[in-house]
């Protein structure tokens, strides 16, 4: 038993100064968890197939870690991936890629080529591609159908940023904005797909997914596997501790897959917003819970419920959630520009919940963090927000 489980189970939710749980550790956490699938290597092998494939580079922090003393701090940098800023398009891609293979008829084990894909797709058509988003997984999805010649339409909230909602559109999808939260989003993009034969090409699900659903998630997951097979493998030594935030926990269920093949003994904790604190509440409570729709810097983490996917990667192999509030992520945008690193607010997040981490001394005695600790994150985004991204630096810390 780890020492964040045996503490766990005589107070398994810590509250400090927010008035919700500032950290919560999981009971539920197995530590014989291997991860959920095999992970990166055949995404990895397609990604290297696309123009543009590049491994995203890995930044040391040293000021960073020296201020939060631990031996390392180091950050996965996905400010631009293929062209866009953001990691998302590693997961869409891959799930497009078994979509097709899937309806061609090919053979599990088939690997085909972004080329082929391309050729491919129109054939099938061409589909019109559907999904709900924050953003970033839906210019993703709009920038993969732009290139495959396919037509897309993506579901946003309503008071989604301009700037986010332009860039969607810049790729020739067609964009609806939902009177509503993230989740009403992601019901109306089912609903219009199911209505219209589209393809729906989902990030998260609920409990009552179809199979194809819950497969195009599961799918988009394995995708986001590149991402920590490259980090694993630029780090040269496992990291002690992943700090990686979440909004629905498709990425964090990544890493999470990723970590347990190489590591038992690494902790992974996940970070979310003050007000998107799903993942907190639901293994606070041992099952999935949803919470109210709160308006956050943060604005791709602004999730109110954890994807049935991903929640048992989550449940079984995530050591504990911390949770940030927006002036922390603001100061960790700032403290990741100083080393030369373009984070939006979300990509922010894992920064701001590893600087709580080791300052807090309760925080810091719970979770373990050491002087030897070395600690990787993830910037999951660039600034998709220019606007935002601006007055953040304006600010002071």
């Amino acid at each position: 038993m780890s020492q964040v489980q045996a503490e766990s189970q005589s107070s398994p939710n810590i509250v400090i100064g927010m008035g919700t749980r500032r950290l919560v550790t999981n009971p539920h956490r197995d530590a014989a968890y291997v991860g959920a699938w095999r992970g990166g290597t055949g995404s990895s092998r397609f990604h290297r197939t696309m123009p543009g494939y590049a491994t995203t580079p890995v930044v040391d922090l040293p000021q960073v870690a020296e201020s939060c003393t631990v031996a390392r701090i180091a950050v996965k940098n996905e400010q631009e991936r293929f062209g866009l800023p953001s990691f998302k398009v590693l997961g869409s891609s891959w799930a497009l890629h078994e979509r097709v293979k899937h309806m061609k008829g090919f053979s599990p084990d088939t690997l085909i080529s972004f080329h082929e894909l391309r050729t491919l797709a129109p054939g099938l058509g061409p589909p019109t591609l559907c999904t709900a988003s924050d953003g970033n997984h839906g210019r993703a999805v709009a920038a993969l159908a732009e290139a495959l010649g396919c037509r897309c339409v993506v579901f946003l909230p309503a008071d989604s940023a301009v700037s986010r909602v332009a860039a969607i559109a810049g790729h020739g999808a067609g964009v609806e904005l939902v009177k509503g939260s993230y989740d009403e989003a992601v019901a109306a993009a089912r609903a219009t797909a199911r209505a219209r034969g589209y393809w729906y090409c989902p990030d998260t699900v609920g409990d009552d997914a179809t199979p194809d659903e819950r497969a195009f998630a599961s799918d988009v997951m394995v995708g986001y596997g590149t991402l920590f097979e490259e980090f694993l493998s630029e780090l040269v030594e496992v990291p002690d501790f992943l700090f990686v935030q979440a909004g629905v926990g498709g990425l964090s269920a990544a890493g999470v897959s990723s970590l347990r093949r190489v590591s038992s003994r690494a902790k992974v904790v996940i970070v979310e917003p003050e007000g998107s604190n799903a993942i907190a509440e639901s293994l606070s409570s041992g099952a999935p819970r949803s919470v109210a729709d709160v308006p956050t810097v943060m604005a791709c983490l602004r999730c109110q419920s954890v994807s049935a996917v991903a929640w048992p990667v989550l449940l079984a192999g995530a050591d504990a959630v911390l949770v940030v509030t927006d002036n922390e992520a603001a100061s960790a945008v700032r403290d990741l520009a100083r080393a030369g690193v373009i984070a939006g607010a979300s990509g922010a997040a894992g920064l701001a919940g590893a600087r709580i981490a080791c300052s807090d001394k309760t925080i810091r005695s719970r979770l373990g963090i050491t002087s030897d600790s070395r600690i990787a994150l993830v910037n999951s985004e660039g600034a998709t927000d220019p606007e935002s991204y601006e007055a953040i630096l304006a600010q002071r810390n």
